[in-house]
């Protein structure tokens, strides 16, 4: 049976009715009907909200999914990280969770630095700041939500976000571990019958 991890734009998607909705809800559904595994990552309750505050709870999230129709979904917990994990959502780092995020960094902003430090310079002011800072957090859950879906062994990783899926990219993901990319129309396209 095949593994799927959704990201954030698939929940996004169907909380604003985007075209892509639909094929989101046909792949919860297989779930549903035992004909795949379907997933969300618990970095997801980590992205900035469309207000621009950050949930300070995870049950928020646990509530929006259940709204949304996606209550049944595993969560899969990522490696800790300070200050954008939630303490009882995530798992101690392995010993190579590092190396593995930067390279998956490196594949999908090469030219953002992977530190905080570096990432938000303390010279910057109050406005650069909060800027520098979004940036980085949106692009560390990025990467956590791929190193999740690559841990949990998932066959297919699916996103509406166009940096995960440029051809230039998909290849070296692949090569990291992270199986298909696919959007999620190509994913409630793909056969189900093929074993994982």
């Amino acid at each position: 049976m095949l593994s799927f991890t959704l990201d954030t734009n698939c929940l996004i998607a169907v909380e604003e009715e985007r075209p892509e909705a639909a094929a989101v809800r046909e792949l919860v559904a297989r779930q549903c009907a035992g004909r795949a595994t379907v997933r969300l990552v618990a970095t997801m309750a980590a992205e900035n909200q469309r207000d621009g505050s950050v949930l300070d709870n995870f049950a928020h999230f646990q509530r929006r999914i259940t709204e949304l129709g996606f209550g049944e979904l595993e969560i899969l917990a990522p490696v800790a990280v300070f200050d954008l994990t939630y303490f009882d959502w995530c798992v101690l780092a392995h010993e190579e969770a590092e190396a593995e995020a930067i390279r998956l960094h490196e594949v999908l902003f090469p030219t953002s630095p992977f530190g905080y430090a570096h990432a938000v310079p303390a010279h910057l002011d109050e406005q650069r700041r909060a800027f520098a800072e979004r940036k980085w957090r949106n692009q560390r859950l990025d990467v956590l939500v791929l190193h999740t879906h690559i841990m949990a062994n998932a066959d297919i990783f699916v996103t509406s976000d166009r940096n995960f899926l440029k051809q230039s990219k998909r290849s070296r993901l692949v090569e990291l571990g992270a199986g298909l990319i696919l959007t999620p129309a190509e994913a409630a396209a793909h056969d189900v019958t093929k074993a994982s």
